[in-house]
């Protein structure tokens, strides 16, 4: 009587054989469930190992790039964000292809401190991260900053021409943007009462300066 073997026992080889001869006398559905069984752990350190390469691949990708220019507009709508940036970027003349400038539209505040939440730590975060340079907000938003003293006097951004071409519409820490083509343009008109601000940690300043002039001016360089 030949010993039964088991399979630990086998070679290699032998081990291939048992497993053709199992599937071999299988259903269709009854080879999948077996191979799924079989090599599900397998599977899901494959998928494991292909995830963390793709994150490592996408950070050492994003990596190269450089925001030189954040803007952040509160209740801009459903306006095209992307294409704005892009078009403040040529504004800029940056060609820069690893430069980028971002537009977020995406922070809303109805005044109900519940549904406000998210926006309010979002925005929050970005500010105490040094994430955005320059801001759009309605008059309440502008106040709130206003009082924290975060942002940068409008005597220093703006050239003397400047403050003498947009009169009364510049406050000592912001400027009142009432009609700004570029802002209709692109669907981001936060309202009559909507105000322009630079924060005073941001880090791309003379863009930041080139911005105000973008809004005002109608994107004329």
């Amino acid at each position: 009587m030949a010993e039964k073997r088991y399979e630990s026992d086998m070679t290699r080889k032998e081990k291939k054989e048992l497993e053709r001869k199992k599937l071999s006398s299988m259903s269709w559905k009854e080879k999948a469930g077996y191979i799924w069984a079989y090599y599900k752990l397998h599977m899901a350190a494959a998928v494991g190992v292909i995830l963390v390469l793709s994150v490592i691949g996408q950070m050492i990708y994003r990596s190269q790039f450089e925001t030189v220019l954040s803007v952040a507009i509160l209740n801009g709508g459903m306006g095209d964000s992307e294409l704005m940036a892009e078009d403040i970027k040529k504004y800029l003349g940056d060609e820069d292809k690893y430069h980028e400038v971002s537009v977020d539209s995406s922070m809303y505040f109805t005044g109900d401190e519940q549904a406000d939440y998210t926006s309010v730590m979002k925005l929050t975060t970005l500010v105490s991260a040094k994430g955005i340079d320059a801001i759009i907000s309605t008059k309440e938003q502008f106040d709130k900053y206003e009082e924290l003293s975060a942002f940068v006097p409008m005597s220093e951004l703006l050239t003397a021409d400047q403050m003498e071409a947009y009169g009364d519409e510049v406050g000592e820490y912001g400027i009142h943007i009432t009609e700004s083509e570029k802002l209709e343009e692109y669907g981001m008109t936060v309202g009559d009462e909507a105000y322009l601000a630079v924060f005073v940690n941001s880090e791309n300043l003379e863009n930041a300066e080139e911005f105000i002039s973008y809004v005002c001016e109608g994107g004329k360089s």
